[in-house]
């Protein structure tokens, strides 16, 4: 599923302008971003929730020079995914 496609539904869903909608995905995506940035978890009851780590610097074989390599440290967000929403895509959840 696309952006706009999302955008869509959502406007349709929310009863709101595709702009208005545009503006509150962006303000959405812009936060949660800002709060992983920071190394700040955020979770969104019955979905899941988003958590950031830094991954550590480490080696790595580079086949195509034919020698190891230095990884830079970087950070990775990682998402787990609620009980509810488990049992939703697993079809356990009520019918």
């Amino acid at each position: 599923m696309t952006k706009s496609e999302v955008l869509k539904q959502l406007s349709e869903e929310l009863d709101l302008t595709q702009n208005e909608t545009e503006e509150l995905y962006d303000s959405f995506v812009s936060g949660l971003t800002t709060l992983l940035s920071k190394n700040k978890g955020f979770t969104l009851p019955g979905f899941g929730s988003f958590h950031a780590e830094v991954r550590p610097e480490h080696k790595s074989y580079n086949p195509h020079y034919e020698q190891m390599m230095k990884i830079p440290p970087k950070k990775v967000v990682h998402f787990n995914q609620s009980s509810t929403l488990k049992e939703e895509i697993n079809g356990e959840g009520d019918e």
